[in-house]
């Protein structure tokens, strides 16, 4: 087993406070050799070295963009266990696979938890882990990353990304998409796209509420452009997820999506950003690639 962590993650907290958090894991009986992340997407190369030199337990101590950087590693070296701490900003992929909130808890399921196998989501040269996010979350995802940067007192979890919300909430322009699948088709203004293998990004909000990380598909919402009071509506049922309930709400599951577009996309990749350079991007699954380690209750 080796534990790989992100000493950045939520704010630079988990660098700063690791020899105390150590010490609280092996106090659960979770003791293990530790790397530490140096740069982003270090953690793929950290994870794939892990399998090749026969580390079956990958750990994960940090936030949603260092897991999936270390999902990434194991499904390029074919093999290998992903155990997840949540102690990162958002921890969606934890909530995902349904891993406890507290330390000792999320310790003993790394320790005694049962495997399953969960899909992933590829998009060009990368796999993802839990969720992708093109638009206006894109653009609330790289608000939130300075924000996290600024390490500014008391902003942690959600209401890192809330405040950020509110921040691009007005200020995000859209443009005009064109959404292929195997059986539905959409043309016109996107302000968002999320992809996800799981329910909720961004510490909580529940875009594809229905999602479950094991059912071969991809699930997908793409919300049509609205006006500002509009925007804000849907901000508060995307927290609530009811976002499905309003109009121009389109909900669908499927094995793959392409997305055509004239103009460079942000987006994020659990967190991660980057941006998708037109004519188009296209996503797909890729059914039970990856081991991961839940609470022997959790049933998906």
């Amino acid at each position: 087993m080796i534990i790989i962590v992100n000493p950045a993650a939520d704010g630079g907290r988990l660098g700063r406070e690791w020899p105390q958090i150590a010490e609280r894991l092996s106090g659960c009986g979770l003791s293990a050799s530790v790397v530490f992340t140096k740069a982003p997407w270090h953690a793929t190369e950290l994870a794939a070295a892990a399998v090749a030199e026969g580390v079956q337990r990958v750990v994960v101590a940090g936030g949603d963009g260092t897991v999936c950087e270390a999902a990434a590693g194991l499904h390029r070296a074919g093999g290998g266990e992903l155990a997840v701490l949540s102690l990162g900003t958002g921890n969606d992929g934890a909530r995902t696979l349904g891993v406890p909130q507290n330390l000792e808890e999320a310790a003993r399921t790394v320790v005694d938890g049962r495997i399953r196998s969960v899909d992933l989501i590829r998009i060009g040269d990368h796999v993802v882990f839990n969720a992708i996010g093109v638009g206006l979350t894109g653009d609330i995802n790289d608000r939130a990353m300075r924000i996290k940067a600024a390490k500014v007192p008391l902003l942690r979890g959600i209401l890192v990304y809330l405040v950020a919300a509110l921040s691009a909430l007005f200020r995000y322009r859209m443009q005009t998409v064109r959404m292929v699948t195997e059986h539905r088709n959409f043309e016109g203004s996107m302000l968002i796209l999320a992809v996800h293998g799981g329910p909720t990004t961004g510490g909580g909000f529940a875009l594809t509420p229905a999602a479950v990380p094991d059912d071969g598909l991809l699930d997908a919402c793409l919300v049509e452009e609205v006006g500002p009071v509009g925007r804000l509506a849907r901000l508060i049922a995307a927290m609530k997820g009811t976002l499905g309930d309003k109009a121009g709400t389109h909900e669908l599951q499927a094995p793959w999506l392409e997305l055509h577009f004239s103009r460079p996309l942000p987006a994020h990749l659990d967190g991660n950003s980057i941006t998708l350079e037109p004519p188009m991007a296209r996503f797909e699954v890729v059914p039970r690639a990856l081991k991961v380690v839940v609470p022997s209750t959790i049933q998906f």
